[in-house]
């Protein structure tokens, strides 16, 4: 390969690493433009900490109120906040703002302001889904 070939084939990558880089801020743009439709104050959402309604690896979730409405909030242990595990959050949030179907609750805001203590609000359901199957709820059309 010549010099001329060299200095081609680097201008070619040059090109495409710019037009790579011109994409990843659109999206990083669209993305912050995103968070800011669902993202909301943590003083906009009161927590109900001794009405828990569950916990997991992750966390716990307790009734709060949002806009004066009766809502379920995901809590994540602070024992396990690290920028990664804030990343993980973050693209669950995403998914879910992103995603609605009948059998999945509703996603309806995050709190984001505190990375050590983010919150996930979702719409609050009159029932849970060991009770439901108990009660013999679930038919094969309300199966996914």
């Amino acid at each position: 390969v010549d010099a001329t070939g060299c200095k081609v084939k680097v201008e070619e990558l040059t090109k495409q690493r710019d037009q790579s880089n011109n994409e990843l801020e659109q999206l990083r743009k669209q993305l912050q433009e995103n968070q800011n439709q669902w993202t909301v104050p943590r003083g906009a959402v009161q927590l109900k900490r001794s009405e828990e309604l569950g916990h997991g690896g992750w966390g716990y979730v307790v009734k709060g109120t949002f806009r004066r409405k009766t809502v379920a909030v995901k809590c994540i242990y602070s024992a396990i906040a690290s920028e990664k595990n804030l990343d993980r959050v973050c693209r669950e949030i995403e998914t879910m703002a992103l995603v609605r179907h009948p059998n999945l609750v509703l996603f309806i805001a995050a709190v984001l302001d505190n990375p050590e203590r983010p919150l996930i609000v979702t719409e609050l359901l009159d029932t849970d889904l060991c009770s439901a199957y108990e009660k013999k709820c679930l038919t094969d059309k309300n199966k996914l």
